[in-house]
């Protein structure tokens, strides 16, 4: 299995590299205009970087091409100090479950059909990260108290469930896969003012208790300045660093 310590001694501590990253938007029937153009980041291993930016300005697309979701234009992508395109197909199938995103809208993470602990079971189950019923009811377990939900709530469906509790459950749900990366898409536009503030607080814990590198996007720029330890602008496809923003 690839680790990230395999990575080079320059890149031994960085998670994720983007290098020159390009990539144009166009809608049917109108011209193309450049989105991300020559971009470049990089994220440590238990670091926390925040875009912000206007609707439109490529924050959720530049997610997805770290994440190997939307293929660039132009750039090149590392994960764990490795460039992803030279990575064997055996390499790519061990890291990819480990580059995990939570979504704006939880509900996307859970089938409306299945119960969370069904979902949950079944995530396990396919990347074989189980040895069995007990070590699959260890880890839900786990999971449940990692993100603060009552047990029971596993055993409820998705519609049962406020969004809230489904967001910290979404969490949970990419935790399982023990990720290097997360990335955190609006994952509190959609929660009343005192649960985003406990949503945020679990995202800052579990990045610095597993060491996880994560890419929180948001508009609001509050919270970026007090989750992340850097934050950058996306404007006109480059980021610029908001210095004032960061955090020790």
């Amino acid at each position: 299995m690839f680790e990230p310590a395999q990575a080079t001694a320059r890149d031994k501590r960085t998670c994720i590299v983007a290098e020159n990253i390009s990539k144009t938007f166009s809608r049917r029937g109108s011209h193309t205009k450049p989105l991300l153009q020559g971009l470049d980041l990089r994220i440590a291993f238990g670091e926390i970087v925040g875009i912000t930016g206007a609707s439109g300005s490529g924050k959720t697309t530049l997610g997805d091409i770290l994440l190997g979701l939307v293929r660039p234009e132009g750039g090149r992508i590392q994960w764990a100090g490795r460039d992803r395109t030279s990575l064997t197909r055996a390499e790519l199938r061990d890291l990819r479950p480990k580059y995990q995103k939570i979504y704006q809208d939880p509900f996307r993470s859970f089938p409306p059909w299945l119960t969370i602990r069904e979902t949950l079971t079944d995530v396990l189950a396919y990347h074989g990260l189980t040895r069995g019923p007990s070590d699959t009811e260890r880890r839900l377990r786990r999971a449940a108290r990692e993100v603060m939900v009552p047990e029971d709530l596993l055993d409820r469906s998705p519609g049962r469930l406020s969004g809230g509790e489904i967001q910290r459950l979404a969490l949970a749900r990419a935790l399982l896969l023990e990720p290097f990366f997360l990335v955190a898409d609006e994952p509190t536009s959609r929660l009343d003012p005192s649960v985003q503030a406990l949503v945020a607080r679990l995202i800052m814990r579990v990045a610095g208790e597993r060491n996880m590198a994560v890419l929180f996007i948001s508009h609001d720029a509050e919270l970026l300045k007090v989750v992340c330890h850097r934050v950058f602008a996306l404007e006109k496809g480059k980021l610029h660093a908001r210095t004032a923003w960061r955090r020790t």
